[in-house]
């Protein structure tokens, strides 16, 4: 039977940080940061927070420093709350999911770029010609079909 209770504490976990970040921390290092991610291991010992950072100019290691200089505090938070009996030994990593979204981006868009419709390339038809690719025994005639069709229709009747 799955237990659903770790997946519940995680996101219990993720709003409690993100509260203790954005409201009660007064670190200006650490404004724009969230918690994007926890992840607890099976024994509740150890927890892993992904952080991202969006309008702070912070390098990644630097937030991490301090992110690593509160875990106390965060911890005083886990233990406040009640959650858990245990309080994990957290450990913070960066969330490279806006990274790998914005290079995805910017492949699509240079994809777009090269096989835009407005573009005036003349080496490029968009429309696919289906005679290349058709073998002229896999044509069928239309009339033959009906012919096959309507006899079967007669056939049937005659029954």
């Amino acid at each position: 039977m799955k237990s659903h209770r770790i997946p519940r504490l995680q996101e219990e976990l993720k709003k409690l940080f993100n509260i203790a970040i954005t409201q009660k921390l007064r670190d200006p290092a650490l404004d724009w940061v969230t918690i994007t991610d926890v992840v607890i291991s099976k024994d509740l010992r150890y927890a892993k927070l992904y952080f991202s950072h969006y309008n702070n100019p912070a390098t990644h290691d630097s937030i991490r420093e301090h992110l690593v200089k509160t875990s106390g505090f965060l911890k005083k938070q886990i233990a406040g709350a009640h959650i858990m009996r245990t309080i994990p030994e957290l450990t913070f990593f960066y969330d490279e999911t806006e990274d790998r979204a914005e290079k995805v981006d910017i492949l699509l868009a240079s994809l777009k770029d090269r096989y835009d419709d407005d573009n005036d390339d003349e080496d490029y038809d968009p429309d696919i010609n289906l005679d290349d690719y058709l073998d002229d025994d896999e044509v069928y005639d239309i009339d033959e079909d009906e012919e096959i069709y309507n006899g079967y229709l007669e056939d049937e009747e005659d029954k």
